[in-house]
């Protein structure tokens, strides 16, 4: 069964094209041979009519111009009185009119035998006696032994056959039979027309056609039809195959081309086609088909060395920004390391602050235990100089704890200062950070501010502690109530 597949499809079409073809052809000269042999026959029947009507017309003139002329009476012309001619074999015989037939009706008769198909044309009378039959024989060298088949054999004999009776008693205008002559045993076609001498039948004009003479012409009719068909169908089947070749030859064009185009070749396609058929359509947009493709790989191929190139710029981007990223978590770890310290400093800063506070009760109490004292009395004078050195030494204690939270507060403040500045530098797109750190800053230099408001104010007590106890007489209070209090209140 594989051996039995067509691969080609060259030979596929061609076959399709032939299987559906030939039948068609052959039915087709088929019916043109049935339609040309029964065409044939009905114009040889036609003609055979045309020609005893014809003969039958011509006879019936010559025996009505006899009358006429005086060559021939009535009675001459339709004599029956058969005379026998002696020594003849098979029986002739003569009439009143036979030597005037002889004459004049040979002639006429011997024209209709110029058709092959035609063996015999003769006039004969009511009784079937022909009293001049054909000169020649129409198949020429063709005599048959004893005169029999000789057409000049057959003169003035009587043929009262049924075929011969009926030919020559029939008046319809014409006659056909068909019958087998006992001599020579062909088949025949008969037909007959009667012929009529001044309106008078008188007999009949017998054509006689050979079957076998028709059917080979029949079958040289049959014979063309099936040569030219059988030609017809080479042609067909050889045009078939170039057509079909052509038009594969081109499908096979494409296939090459585009197996190359699939190999990765996208030169130019060798097919030009200026045809408008489908075909030529098919190559045009196989054409078009790889110029586009010709383009879009280019393009993608451009494409491809663009998102290269983007490819190359996206990484090293991202080992900048990996090395960013190391590079701020760095920052942040020592920022978050800052913070820590600012922490730190703003818890010593609070430390500081409250044992500032808590120095500054202490203060207020030994102010105010002063101020008791000095109003209690003049005895408590002499413990004067012993509160002042007490106050002295209160003041220079706040005052070395005032001075180490302003240090703080100071270190606090840079240390604040360069979070924000650190901050700033990481780009980040929330500011919480940077917020912070600048809150912590605001808040590290207002208590830098105001630890040294605080300094500055027990330096001035501390002063006026000194100038007091310098220039105050015994018995007159070093710091006067009216001073002291309100920079104890504040």
């Amino acid at each position: 069964m594989e051996m039995l597949k067509i691969k080609s499809l060259k030979f596929k079409n061609s076959l399709i094209i032939i299987s559906v073809m030939l039948p068609l052809i052959v039915v087709f000269f088929a019916y043109d041979l049935n339609r040309q042999t029964h065409t044939l026959r009905t114009k040889l029947h036609e003609r055979g009519i045309i020609l005893a009507q014809t003969g039958a017309e011509t006879s019936g003139k010559l025996l009505t111009d006899a009358i006429k002329y005086g060559i021939l009476s009535e009675e001459e012309v339709f004599d029956t009185d058969y005379q026998p001619i002696p020594g003849a074999s098979p029986p002739k015989y003569h009439t009143a009119f036979d030597t005037y037939t002889d004459k004049n009706l040979s002639k006429v008769q011997d024209s209709f035998l110029q058709d092959k198909v035609v063996i015999y044309a003769v006039s004969q009378d009511i009784n079937g006696y022909v009293p001049t039959h054909n000169n020649v024989y129409p198949r020429s060298g063709v005599h048959v032994k004893g005169g029999i088949g000789d057409n000049p054999a057959r003169t003035k004999r009587i043929f009262n056959d049924a075929v011969g009776l009926a030919a020559s008693q029939n008046t319809d205008s014409y006659l056909l039979q068909v019958y087998k002559r006992e001599d020579t045993g062909e088949v025949m076609w008969d037909i007959s027309a009667p012929i009529y001498v001044d309106g008078r039948h008188w007999g009949g004009f017998r054509v006689g056609f050979s079957i076998d003479e028709t059917n080979n012409q029949i079958a040289a009719v049959r014979n063309q039809i099936i040569g030219a068909g059988i030609t017809f169908s080479v042609a067909l089947i050889v045009l078939i195959l170039l057509i079909s070749s052509r038009i594969t030859d081109t499908v096979k064009r494409l296939e090459q081309e585009a197996n190359r185009i699939a190999s990765g070749d996208l030169t130019g396609v060798d097919l030009e086609s200026r045809s408008k058929d489908e075909l030529g359509s098919l190559i045009r947009s196989f054409g078009n088909m790889s110029g586009k493709l010709r383009d879009l790989v280019e393009k993608t191929s451009h494409s491809v060395n663009l998102v290269a190139d983007c490819t190359c710029e996206l990484q090293d981007s991202i080992q900048n920004a990996a090395m960013t990223a190391d590079a701020t978590s760095v920052k942040m770890a020592q920022l978050s390391k800052t913070m820590k310290n600012v922490e730190e400093g703003s818890e010593a800063v609070i430390k500081a602050s409250e044992k500032t506070v808590t120095s500054l009760i202490k203060a207020g109490a030994t102010s105010q235990r002063f101020l008791e004292q000095m109003k209690s009395s003049s005895v408590a004078m002499t413990h004067t100089g012993e509160a002042v050195k007490e106050l002295e030494s209160h003041v220079e204690k706040i005052g070395e704890i005032i001075l180490f939270t302003s240090l703080i507060a100071e270190q606090a403040s840079l240390l604040a200062q360069k979070a924000v500045s650190e901050a700033g530098s990481l780009n980040r797109p929330d500011g919480n950070f940077a917020s912070l750190a600048s809150e912590i800053q605001k808040r590290a230099q207002d208590a830098a501010s105001a630890t040294k408001g605080i300094a500055g104010l027990f330096d001035k007590v501390l002063q006026y502690a000194l100038y007091w106890k310098a220039t105050a007489p015994p018995a007159t209070p070093l710091f006067p109530c009216s001073r002291l209090l309100p920079i104890c209140k504040t």
